[in-house]
């Protein structure tokens, strides 16, 4: 299922998408970030080819779906 970035945008520390840019050379366009939570895992990719793809390179962060869960409540 695809989750709005905006959705879960404050549970993400930005120097998160700051490091993945400065050390993979991608540039993050916060209006091409792509969300995923399936399998109990909240995926943030790069874009949605990257996504399609299933390029690890471009997947900026993995989460377990109950750790965003209970960051949310917090």
């Amino acid at each position: 299922m695809i989750v709005r970035f905006e959705e879960i945008r404050h549970l993400i520390p930005s120097y998160i998408f700051n490091e993945f840019g400065q050390l993979t050379g991608h540039y993050v366009r916060y209006d091409q970030i792509v969300c995923i939570q399936e399998h109990g895992r909240v995926q943030i990719w790069l874009d949605q080819e990257a996504y399609d793809a299933r390029d690890p390179e471009r997947l900026i962060c993995d989460y377990d779906e109950m750790d965003m869960r209970l960051a949310r409540i917090n």
